[in-house]
């Protein structure tokens, strides 16, 4: 490198450490063709690109978080690329694997991710960045495989190990005692950065007017977690609980539902952004006699403060359907459809258990008409509009035999924007399967839930994914008047799908193996007159049923509460 290039590096790395992005791209463009540059110049250049965006999107600027941002990053992806062609530069595929999660796009980083682990087998940045790629792919034995190798080098590693505790909810042949060995492995490393033991916390004898009863969540806005809670704090007793609601949704992400929740709350706190000594502090401060966590170890969760203990009764409730592993958690909310009693022990919590189900729907007052007349379409065809990334390998591999002999057809639907490559990557695996790719349809995301529910009448059955199973998606396919197949499971999480068969009448669409699954798949396509059987009758049952009673709900609700306290 010559002297210019080495003071023009060092100009821009000081731009970038004071976030002077556009200063790199303008005295860089100043040059000329930024791919004729010296790799060190294209390298900053891309880099202001990359950080430039990310401090967009985290200060909340959506201005052109459009195609335009998406053009910017696939720009910067390209350069990084360049770089790394051209000198082996790792930095430069770290940074392009970065990108790859803001755009999407994984094909071609995924490759040289892959080619490099070859000859750099050690290189922690990368194993991470491959086992976070075959993730999000929904490769869950791959991306499992790359998340050990990546825990074997570091096993004191905190940061970034979320995304493989919860990849094991997804996948086929992991026990529940592995899950857990792998949570208590994280919580005694946060436990221990966090000094829990050396906590000498004494709260407030003083006994409260009502029941102190707080929610904690990053999904008070437009999301399955507030549509289930909504009744509860409608209809809960405000003589005997008060209602705290401590949110971590952004202040730029919050919507109308957030608004509602404000009003609905006694109490609300914003508390994004807050340390976990700060949040901890004045959580505590609350004096709470309930804090029930509704995140669990997904994305927007503060699952520190439960560890410090932030209240004297602490839950895990609705958004995540396992344990957490931690000390100082005392409850999981379930049913007995769920964790059975000689399976208690497995679990770090101890079990409360609602006489029916464990979480019901806040019922629509407009759900779109049922179609009666689908069953003259000439395809019989079934739909599953759940995450995509709960459609396992396990769940293709039986979905084929099933679609393979005839010329029935699945809907499926990338509701989350999943993009281009992981839809890619599912229809390959059908086709590996002997699955033709137009009997597998992906129907894009419908930005009004009324739209969303109307597609459900494009179907004649809904199949469920296993071993995570639906359960917004399951509700919706009932009341929309669709018979769903489930699968029987091994703990909470995979046996969802079983209690809310269960208690609505389904039982008998309850597989108990994958022989079984695809053997009742198949007589669903030879009964006659679907519509008639399920379809205005399985919505009139559904909504008197416990999965939309939500009055017998929340009196379930407060006295497993009041009995606890």
């Amino acid at each position: 490198m010559n002297d210019l290039n080495k003071d023009l590096s060092k100009r821009f790395l000081s731009f970038l450490d004071t976030q002077q992005y556009e200063r790199v791209q303008f005295e860089a463009d100043m040059l000329g063709d930024i791919e004729k540059q010296h790799p060190s110049i294209i390298f900053y250049y891309a880099s202001s690109i990359f950080l430039q965006e990310s401090q967009k999107d985290k200060d909340g600027i959506h201005g052109f978080k459009g195609s335009e941002s998406h053009e910017k990053l696939i720009k910067a992806s390209d350069l990084f690329e360049r770089v790394y062609n051209s000198n082996n530069h790792i930095p430069s595929l770290h940074n392009m694997i970065a990108v790859s999660f803001r755009t999407k796009v994984f094909k071609k980083v995924k490759r040289l991710a892959l080619e490099a682990y070859e000859k750099n087998e050690k290189d922690v940045k990368l194993i991470e960045g491959i086992a976070r790629i075959h993730f999000y792919l929904g490769n869950r034995k791959e991306s499992i495989n790359f998340f050990k190798k990546l825990y074997s080098l570091l096993p004191d590693k905190k940061e970034g190990r979320l995304p493989f505790i919860s990849s094991l909810n997804y996948a086929s042949g992991i026990s529940q005692n592995e899950y857990m060995n792998e949570c208590r492995s994280y919580a005694k490393l946060i436990e221990k950065n966090l000094n829990i033991d050396e906590d000498k916390l004494k709260f407030n004898t003083k006994t409260n007017k009502k029941i102190k009863l707080s929610f904690i969540s990053a999904d008070f806005k437009s999301h399955s977690v507030a549509h289930f809670l909504k009744d509860l704090l409608i209809k809960i007793d405000r003589s005997t609980f008060e209602i705290h609601l401590i949110s971590n949704v952004r202040i730029i992400d919050q919507d109308g539902v957030t608004e509602k929740f404000k009003k609905l709350a006694d109490f609300w706190y914003d508390i994004e952004g807050y340390s976990v000594n700060n949040l901890t502090t004045f959580v505590r401060s609350l004096n709470l006699d309930i804090l029930i966590d509704l995140s669990g170890y997904t994305q927007g969760n503060r699952h520190e403060i439960l560890a410090k203990r932030s209240a004297r009764i602490q839950m895990l409730w609705l958004g995540y359907n396992n344990s957490l592993g931690l000390k100082n958690l005392d409850y999981l909310i379930s049913d007995k459809n769920l964790i059975k009693p000689d399976e208690i022990s497995i679990y770090n919590e101890k079990i409360l258990y609602l006489p029916k189900i464990w979480n019901a729907l806040s019922p629509s007052e407009n759900y779109p008409d049922i179609d009666v007349e689908k069953e003259n379409n000439s395809n019989f065809t079934f739909c599953s509009f759940n995450n995509l990334q709960k459609i396992s390998d396990r769940t293709i591999k039986v979905w084929s035999e099933i679609l393979k002999h005839d010329d029935s057809v699945i809907l499926l639907k990338d509701h989350l924007g999943g993009g281009e490559d992981l839809r890619a990557n599912i229809l390959n695996k059908f086709r590996i399967n002997g699955v033709k790719s137009e009997k597998v349809i992906v129907l894009d995301r419908e930005n009004k839930i009324i739209d969303h529910l109307k597609l459900y009448n494009k179907a004649n059955v809904a199949l469920d994914t296993f071993p995570y199973p639906g359960v917004t998606t399951s509700y919706e396919a009932i009341v929309m008047g669709l018979p769903i197949l489930t699968m029987k499971g091994f703990n909470f999480n995979s046996r969802c799908g079983e209690s809310i068969n269960k208690n609505v009448g389904l039982e008998s669409l309850i597989a108990d193996d994958d022989e079984d699954y695809i053997k009742k798949a198949n007589a669903l396509k030879l009964e006659k007159n679907l519509s008639s059987k399920y379809g205005l009758s399985l919505r009139e049952k559904a909504l008197k049923s416990p999965l939309f009673d939500t009055d017998t709900f929340v009196k379930d609700f407060e006295n497993l509460l009041k009995k606890v306290v």
